[in-house]
């Protein structure tokens, strides 16, 4: 089995192979949790709307907490250790919640402080993960390794909400979290087994401070011609799906009276259809450019959650959420994957880590804040008033896209090719 370079198959790279592999086994995982844990607390600790909104809170306030410091830790040192020991940190955090209830001690709080946990070890893991890409790979192949990565990490989510489900229904919300601490290790082995040599982290020329790093990585994303539009963009599109997801799992699980396997089906279909993105985003940015694709998927959003609007509860309107959310996150990763890989191929190498880093502060910051207006919404409104406002938001990632410049500088196609990618960016940004 050889390194691919320029032409090799990426699947005869055995560091991209693991890596692969440890993607599609943390989410796997993740589906998992992702039915069981809104059934620990809505079924199990009856949570209240606004409790449930905190809870979202605690899972989403660590990209705005740790965000900056991860990505200066990822362009210090090694990638792979922080990887390695960022999913060791998760599982353990998440061992909490069966151990927990096994002894009789689980609680709301405890879900919080697992949350925020596992989440800050998530955006250590994920920074270093993510920015270590474009030093396992040439640039360009990062387009279709993204998209081999969506399309996995879509089957895996299908088939851990799919398995999440069935082991609710036997096991209970609480021990069905087993499966994702053993994710947690599988994924840490994975990464761990990566060979595949890494360049040693740049050093300064002169002698700088942590905090002065981190300045650099937001002066560099917010003068960026391409990357500060792109990010703004995303903040839009990804504090609204947080508005949405907040109130979501309440109003089917309550309103609609989904069962968990109902529940788990309909993420696993959801999670289908980003795996069809994936196999079409190579494609169709080849033939469109990435700033065409990324407009007309971000113009798909609010048509998505219609089916919602309307259901009311009963089989035929769970196969309707579900195809709405099918497309939906066929969109999300099409969009998703074309821009990071932008994002990824017009860094500078040295900022790999902070620019990511800064991203995601922007980025994912403004999801707690997103969850807690939700809570508040859907107490004072109700749910399905709040999903409608949050319907008519995913309006605005479009608008602020296609209101940037970016429109107008990046339409060439071959986001896989470094020399091309160039032209998507004056000289004087990069």
């Amino acid at each position: 089995m050889n390194d691919a370079t320029e032409d090799g198959s990426l699947w005869r790279h055995r560091g991209f192979l693991r890596y692969w592999s440890a993607n599609a086994v943390d989410l796997v995982g993740s589906g998992v949790t992702q039915v069981a844990l809104p059934l620990v607390a809505v079924v199990a600790l009856h949570a209240s709307v606004w409790q449930v909104a905190l809870l979202s809170c605690a899972q989403k306030l660590p990209p705005l907490l740790v965000s900056l410091p991860a990505g200066a830790v990822a362009d210090r040192h090694r990638k792979r250790p922080v990887m390695v020991g960022a999913a060791l940190a998760g599982g353990a955090a998440f061992l909490i919640v069966p151990l927990a209830d096994a002894m009789g001690r689980l609680s709301l709080e405890l879900l919080y402080g697992v949350a925020l946990v596992s989440a800050a070890a998530e955006v250590f893991g994920s920074t270093a993960r993510i920015s270590f890409l474009p030093s396992l790979l040439p640039r360009s192949r990062l387009l279709e390794a993204n998209s081999k990565l969506s399309g996995v990490n879509s089957l895996a989510d299908s088939a851990g909400s799919q398995i999440g489900g069935a082991v609710v229904t036997v096991l209970g919300a609480a021990h069905a979290i087993y499966l994702d601490v053993a994710s947690y290790l599988a994924c840490a082995l994975l990464l761990a087994r990566i060979r595949t040599p890494e360049p040693a982290a740049p050093q300064p020329t002169r002698k700088t401070t942590f905090r002065a790093e981190i300045g650099e990585g937001l002066r560099y994303v917010w003068s960026h011609p391409t990357i500060r539009p792109l990010v703004l963009a995303a903040t839009a599109y990804v504090a609204v799906m947080a508005f949405l997801a907040t109130l979501w799992s309440v109003y089917v699980l309550r309103q609609l009276h989904y069962s968990s396997a109902a529940l788990g089906a309909t993420l696993s279909v959801a999670a289908l259809g980003g795996f069809c993105g994936a196999l079409v985003v190579r494609p169709v940015v080849a033939r469109y450019g990435p700033v065409r694709v990324m407009l007309a998927a971000l113009a798909l959003a609010p048509f998505t959650e219609v089916p919602l609007l309307l259901a009311t509860p009963g089989r035929p309107w769970q196969v309707a959420v579900g195809l709405g959310l099918f497309v939906q996150l066929g969109c999300a990763v099409v969009q998703g994957s074309t821009q990071r890989t932008v994002r990824q191929a017009v860094c500078d190498p040295a900022l790999q880590g902070r620019m990511l880093a800064t991203s995601r502060w922007v980025v994912y910051g403004s999801q707690p804040v997103a969850a807690l207006l939700a809570g508040a919404v859907g107490t004072w409104l109700g749910l399905w008033n709040g999903l409608v406002i949050g319907t008519l938001a995913l309006a605005v990632p479009f608008l602020v896209l296609r209101s940037s410049s970016l429109p107008g500088v990046c339409q060439d196609t071959a986001v896989t090719e470094e020399a091309r990618q160039a032209r998507c960016v004056p000289t004087k940004g990069k």
